[in-house]
């Protein structure tokens, strides 16, 4: 298991536009889920309260062996409430070539509901690039066991709710 030092230290050169940490693979990854982004679910939709998600940075990676590495943070205010998670990623699978499903186990919470140990995840959909791409995409996390977040990530089926646009640019490879 990855140590919260090496998560904030992963956390820190992601910021800093440096390269994160790899796991040991001995090859390049075969996909890949990088960028950053942010999204306002208004008060009138589905959850009647308006959902800021302030952040949602990922650096995922798989490789040709099938182990998979990187971090995710997820930062959301509702209710007045500002919530941040920091998780490692435990899977990771491109779907349609643009499709990225992600999924870890949080390593920083302020969340009491959700400790560390708890499995999230996130479905998103990088729109490519240029004028007149179709809008990067993602879900809310969800949150679960390592179970459910295995089933998450090997299922190819489209998000059930959502994806809203985003602002931001996200880039999925693989």
């Amino acid at each position: 298991m990855v140590s919260t030092r090496t998560v904030m230290m992963s956390i820190a050169l992601l910021a800093l536009g440096a390269p994160s940490i790899a796991p040991v693979a001995a090859d390049a990854p075969v996909a890949t889920a990088n960028g950053g982004y942010h999204w306002t679910i208004e008060e009138d939709d589905i959850f009647g309260v308006e959902v800021v998600n302030r952040a949602l940075t990922v650096n995922a990676r798989r490789y040709a062996d099938g182990s998979v590495g990187g971090v995710f943070q997820y930062q959301q205010v509702a209710f007045g409430e500002a919530f941040r998670f920091v998780l490692s990623v435990t899977c990771f699978n491109v779907y349609d070539g643009n499709r990225a499903k992600v999924g870890g186990v949080i390593e920083v919470s302020n969340d009491p509901t959700l400790p560390v140990g708890v499995f999230g995840w996130f479905q998103a959909i990088d729109g490519g690039e240029g004028e007149g791409a179709d809008p990067d995409r993602s879900t809310l996390l969800g949150f679960g066991t390592e179970g459910e977040n295995e089933a998450f990530c090997d299922s190819p089926d489209t998000p059930r709710f959502g994806p809203w646009d985003v602002t931001g640019n996200l880039q999925v490879g693989g």
